[in-house]
């Protein structure tokens, strides 16, 4: 991030040989990083170099992503050259949809954002964690839907959800941001769980991330409950991943690493000892609950982690990310090896469908199959001020999980 960084600055002084020797160095450290393997096809073309540049664009292409390279100005030189013409229909063809593109069902006349998503194995039953109205809906096996939560002050926008079958309650990240309904500049860093009575939705508490006094921004966006009945929610604002320790009425800072870049998702690997986290701008992370140590589980040769957001955990074991944060948006399956220390291979299962534009969080379902918002509706919100746009449909994905994969051990 630092040598992108320092790249970037010379490109803009017009040093073009120390931007080239900068993003060299980047991409020998990150090969997996979209953006930086456009910023050295940028700089070899700057210098001179348009054959490495159209090979740095085919190891993006190799990726499995895409950018509209053509479009840009730092490319007009090579847009007549054959390799470069190659380059850009391999990037094109990876917007070609993958995988069967299945719409379990539909959210109706929804007018917030819906990030959130948990099931409840004992009644079929799916909640939804809805950021604009700070509500969680349900959706009964009767297809009804209606909100769960009351209305209440103490809640803020409702994120990630994890159903604690044991004590009765429905768990869920709930932080203040921009989307908000009722959002004020005074609750800029607010965040916390928000915890539920399972069965009727009653509001049992809510433990909110401790003052600091430095005006530091909180986002929990997802949360985890581990076998001990810890919760642990990963901070995106802060670069903390925080605890609720069972029986704890307060959060605890578990760990802080320079390696937490912008925290996204979090899941209990299956022998219940470590957390992976999706970090948007640093790939998958696994922390070690007992000692506390972080490890970057690296991507294989040709795949790239960057942009994760939801994480899923198959019946097997194995890893369903849901990546939004590239081009195209995809769900990937990753396979660890026997210690859960090493990602052993990335497999794309959707890539690309028009009505998962802005996936956000999934979860495993019915029958081990992963189950993803394929469309969160934060796009209603993006320009200040913005508030609800008519009421439209949430599409919910189904992604199946192949039966073999699913009984391996």
């Amino acid at each position: 991030m630092a040598l992108a960084r320092e790249a970037t600055a010379a490109a803009e002084a017009k040093d073009f040989p120390a931007y080239l020797a900068k993003m060299e160095q980047a991409v020998a450290l990150r090969p997996d990083f979209p953006r930086m393997l456009v910023n050295l096809a940028a700089a070899q073309a700057a210098n001179d170099r348009p054959e490495d540049a159209s090979a740095t664009l085919g190891q993006l292409a190799a990726l499995g992503l895409h950018s509209a390279v053509e479009k840009s100005e730092e490319f007009a030189v090579l847009r007549d050259r054959k390799d470069f013409k190659d380059a850009v229909k391999l990037l094109a063809a990876n917007l070609q949809p993958k995988g069967a593109g299945e719409m379990a069902f539909t959210l109706p006349e929804m007018t917030g954002v819906v990030e959130g998503i948990a099931w409840r194995e004992k009644t079929g039953a799916f909640y939804f964690g809805e950021v604009h109205h700070r509500a969680v809906w349900l959706r009964t096996p009767d297809k009804k839907v209606r909100r769960f939560s009351a209305e209440d002050e103490a809640v803020l926008g409702v994120f990630g959800l994890a159903v604690d079958e044991e004590h009765g309650a429905l768990w869920a990240a709930t932080s203040a941001v921009p989307a908000m309904q009722g959002y004020t500049d005074a609750q800029d860093g607010a965040a916390g769980v928000a915890e539920f009575e399972l069965e009727t939705g009653a509001l049992r508490r809510v433990v909110r991330v401790p003052p600091t006094g430095d005006h530091q921004t909180h986002v929990l966006g997802d949360l985890a409950l581990a076998p001990d009945g810890s919760v642990y929610l990963p901070d995106s604002g802060a670069g903390v991943l925080w605890r609720l320790a069972p029986g704890a009425s307060e959060l605890e800072v578990f760990l802080a690493s320079p390696e937490f870049m912008s925290l996204q998702g979090v899941v209990v690997a299956p022998d219940g000892g470590a957390l992976y986290l999706s970090d948007h701008a640093n790939g998958l992370l696994r922390v070690e609950l007992r000692s506390r140590q972080v490890s970057r589980l690296a991507a294989p040769p040709a795949t790239s982690l960057i942009g994760l957001d939801g994480l899923g955990r198959a019946p097997n074991g194995d890893l369903i990310g849901v990546q939004n944060g590239t081009k195209p948006t995809r769900v990937l399956r990753i396979a660890l090896d026997a210690t859960g220390e090493a990602v052993t291979a990335v497999t794309v299962l959707e890539s690309a469908h028009l009505t998962m534009a802005a996936p956000a969080l999934g979860c495993i379902a019915t029958d081990g199959n992963f189950f993803f918002i394929g469309q969160a509706g934060w796009s209603r919100f993006d320009l200040p001020g913005a508030g609800p746009t008519p009421p439209r449909p949430v599409p919910i994905f189904k992604t199946k999980l192949e039966p073999e994969a699913a009984k391996r051990k």
